[in-house]
């Protein structure tokens, strides 16, 4: 699918900097990383907003619900200081600042977190103004927005995760779901966690056109089962690691 698997940056190179912060997307471009996963969150006044989970607090010195506060509100917060001194004060970025900012240098995944089509539609109008179509893959759990998204962009690349499953599942069923629901949702990227990447699973997508992507691949066997097993792309929290073996496996298979 690509020339060598993408190693792309779970909220940026969230070691170095505040995850989902400008200074996490600048140093993971500065580190090589060939794209960034960023979060995006509708606020209470229909802005566009970059923060990872629902609720505030683990990242800021904010209390309460994302989408219940304005862009003002959230902008107010020190996003930063928690990591450390030096990124006291750091502000959450919009998706425009993201985009402005690291457009030409990187690919965007950009996880979707609000369930409406207004958001959508303003998240999609957000990837066109700054005209990096073909740089986005849109992911998103709020799974009928997937279907939309084609709707509205018809070019535009669409991806979702597939998680372990239970343990009274078979791995097999697993992945025959997987492979009917990325049909019917007319997606072009699968994210598999670790326990579905499997030889003939990985063959299947490919053949049928699918980009196969390793979820959070943090540890250097995560991350070389995934690369001899054939995966794309992967996400990482483990940016430095993960472009030394991405490399070295590009070196030794070329």
């Amino acid at each position: 699918m690509y020339e060598r698997p993408l190693v792309i940056a779970c909220r940026g190179d969230r070691e170095n900097a505040p995850e989902n912060t400008i200074p996490a997307f600048e140093s993971a471009i500065s580190k090589g990383a060939d794209g960034i996963e960023l979060d995006v969150h509708y606020t209470a006044d229909k802005e566009l907003v970059i923060h990872h989970l629902f609720n505030l607090g683990h990242t800021d010195n904010g209390t309460g619900i994302v989408c219940e506060h304005t862009l003002a509100e959230l902008k107010a917060l020190d996003s930063g200081g928690w990591f450390g001194k030096r990124y006291t004060g750091e502000t959450k970025p919009t998706l425009s600042e993201a985009l402005d900012y690291c457009r030409g240098k990187v690919r965007f995944e950009i996880d979707m977190k609000d369930s409406s089509l207004d958001f959508l539609h303003k998240v999609i109008q957000e990837v066109e103004k700054y005209d990096v179509v073909n740089d986005v893959e849109l992911t998103t759990e709020q799974y009928p927005l997937l279907v939309h998204a084609k709707k509205v962009n018809p070019h535009i690349r669409t991806g979702t995760f597939f998680y372990e499953p239970p343990d009274w599942m078979p791995v097999r069923i697993a992945q025959k779901h997987i492979y009917d629901w990325a049909a019917l949702l007319e997606i072009n990227v699968v994210h598999l966690n670790s326990v579905l990447i499997t030889p003939d699973f990985v063959d299947k997508l490919h053949q049928s056109g699918y980009v196969v992507y390793g979820s959070n691949l943090d540890t250097e066997e995560q991350i070389q089962e995934g690369l001899e097993l054939g995966i794309d792309s992967f996400s990482t929290g483990k940016l430095e690691t993960a472009i030394s073996l991405r490399n070295r496996y590009v070196a030794l298979n070329s």
